[in-house]
């Protein structure tokens, strides 16, 4: 994929995205022409610059991305109409924050870095929407973690 976006969220939207899914790119990604280019060409998704219109959000600058309650947060009718953000990150190895909930046994931890401002307080008001809620996907070069609005995160690691 072109830079900025990197290989991970290219991987993602390309196995996610499709004519009907709307995505958003941050100021770093609309930047860059050939970004939006290379998406419509790979997934045939229109890009949007409403945060609140995607489906997918693709931010890489954590650093500039936009609270999470500014996102799609869905409707307790419908849960599943939010916005799925992909992060990209430089890293996402190490125990920075402690995971629990659906589909994780007993505790996971991960260090997903660099991160937004306030970032584990905006995770804890996103979960509290529950069922409504944005969803979050890690992205490096090489790797994915997905973290789901259902899932409690603490700051430290074990």
């Amino acid at each position: 994929p072109p830079p900025p976006l990197n290989a991970g969220a290219a991987a993602v939207l390309a196995s996610l995205a499709d004519q009907d899914t709307p995505v958003h790119l941050d100021a770093a990604l609309a930047a860059e022409p050939a970004v939006a280019t290379w998406i419509g060409f790979h997934t045939g998704a229109p890009v949007t610059d409403d945060p609140e219109g995607a489906t997918f959000a693709v931010i890489a600058d954590p650093a500039a991305m936009p609270a999470l309650s500014r996102f799609r947060l869905g409707s307790d009718e419908y849960p599943d109409r939010s916005t799925t953000i992909v992060l990209q990150v430089a890293d996402i190895s190490g125990a920075a924050l402690s995971l629990e909930g659906p589909g994780i046994d007993g505790t996971a931890h991960l260090a997903p870095h660099p991160l937004p401002a306030n970032f584990v307080e905006q995770l804890r008001a996103n979960r509290g929407l529950y069922p409504r809620g944005v969803d979050l996907i890690f992205a490096t070069d090489d790797s994915l973690a997905a973290l789901p609005r259902s899932t409690r995160v603490r700051e430290g690691g074990g």
